[in-house]
This record gives C-alpha cells, structure tokens and sequence, in this order.
C-alpha cells in the first residue's frame, strides 16, 4: 500500500512538473517563433511513450525526451552548461544540490570583478 501511495505521489508530481512546463512554454511560446516544442531530460524509462503521445495530442507540443542513466549524469551534463532543457527530472537528493549550484553560479557572477 505504502508503495502504491508512492507511486502516485510520484505520478502527480510529474504531471504537475509537466503542466508548469507547458505555462512556461506558453509564456515563451511568441520568443520561439510560434514553435511549440518541450525539451525534457528524464530517467530512461520513466515515462510510457503513450503518456507522451497523449500529452502531445492535448497540448500541441512536440516532447524531445533525452534520457539519463544516473542523477550524476544529468548533473555533470547540466553543470557543464550548453544544454536547452525546459524540464529536468531529478532525485530529491539531486535537487537540493542543483540549488545550491545555482545559487552558487548566481552569488558569483554578482561578485565577479571581471
């Protein structure tokens, strides 16, 4: 039951992470030329293909989907900068330590004397 109750905690989230994609897609939607289009950094695997489909039929936004093995991965890919992501997936470990990261990369370019 405890496992049942994770999972569609965690079902929830991710369609929440998904509609705040979309109002943030919405917003930029006229910047981009008209395009609309998702980019999505994942788990491999985390997401049915359906799923995806369906959300593409409702909404109107193609989903590129880029998959990650590890949350290392994704952050070393992230942290290196160079990437267009409207949406990341990480583990709750991972996103405080994003934060931080950002936080950090923020505090220093206010300080830079460059």
């Amino acid at each position: 039951m405890k496992r049942l109750v994770s999972y569609l905690v965690l079902i929830l989230a991710l369609c929440g992470l998904l509609g705040f994609g979309v109002q943030r897609l919405n917003a930029s939607d006229h910047s981009n030329g008209g395009n609309k289009v998702l980019n999505l950094y994942n788990w491999g695997d985390y997401i049915d293909p359906a799923l995806i489909t369906k959300f593409e039929k409702q909404t109107g936004y193609h989903v590129n989907m880029e998959t990650f093995d590890s949350n290392e991965a994704m952050y070393t890919k992230i942290k290196q900068g160079g990437t267009d992501y409207d949406l990341t997936v990480p583990s709750d470990y991972m996103i405080e330590k994003m934060r931080l990261l950002t936080c950090w990369s923020r505090w220093i370019s206010q300080n830079s004397t460059g």
